[in-house]
């Protein structure tokens, strides 16, 4: 297994400040969690993709050092195409507050692949991998996977479930067209977490639409 500093994207990753990230990522990887990814891909070379986020204070490099280590390890190429296109400070923030503010994601991948591996530092809701999932489709690149150094566990599962989708549309029936409308997309879209989420909050529907419209009037002043 090779070197994070020896991979041909630590150079471009290195003029960004990753050191300290790069040791994070390397401490917290360990031999048994490279093993589960190897034998999830099998003989697939898909690409990884890390997101790039800028948080509140500071660029956020963990999960490109994240990725470093994993391609080191396991010879794949790492993607530096795809951006996060704005800066969506959620760090601290509440579920409803994530949910007013899915990251948008922009760039044309720079290699031709069919699968892809997405990567952040923390799992929360999985709104983030969802969204950057969703963009990567886009281009025919299918997610193979998506990891992160840390979690919830209750976050493990990012897709949402039979279960949780009728459960949120027997509920919340007449808040998806709204939610349609508002993002662009339905419940089908939302991750197991939250869907969670909004149902465990107990909220009827015309108070979570008006506390999402809140949170998104907060983040533009």
């Amino acid at each position: 297994m090779g070197s994070a500093k020896n991979h041909p994207s630590y150079e471009a990753a290195k003029a960004g400040g990753i050191e300290a990230a790069l040791t994070l990522a390397s401490d917290l990887v360990n031999d048994a969690a490279i093993q589960k990814i190897a034998d999830l891909i099998g003989d697939k070379k898909p690409l990884l993709i890390p997101v790039h986020a800028e948080e509140a204070i500071s660029i956020n490099r963990i999960p490109l050092a994240y990725a470093l280590v994993i391609a080191a390890k396991l010879n794949l190429t790492i993607e530096l195409n795809i951006v996060q296109a704005a800066k969506v400070s959620r760090t601290g923030t509440d579920g409803f507050s994530r949910l007013a503010f899915p990251p948008p994601f922009a760039g044309i991948p720079s290699s031709k692949a069919d699968d892809a591996i997405i990567l952040d530092d923390t799992l929360t809701q999985g709104g983030t991998l969802a969204n950057l999932k969703g963009y990567i489709g886009q281009f025919g690149i299918n997610t193979l996977l998506a990891t992160t150094l840390t979690g919830k566990n209750y976050s493990s599962v990012l897709a949402i479930s039979t279960d949780a989708l009728t459960n949120l549309r027997g509920n919340y029936n007449e808040l998806e067209p709204w939610w349609i409308d508002f993002f662009g997309y339905g419940f089908d879209s939302l991750t197991e977490s939250e869907a969670r989420y909004i149902i465990n909050s107990k909220k009827d529907a015309d108070s979570i639409r008006n506390r999402v419209i809140a949170e998104r009037q907060k983040g533009f002043f």
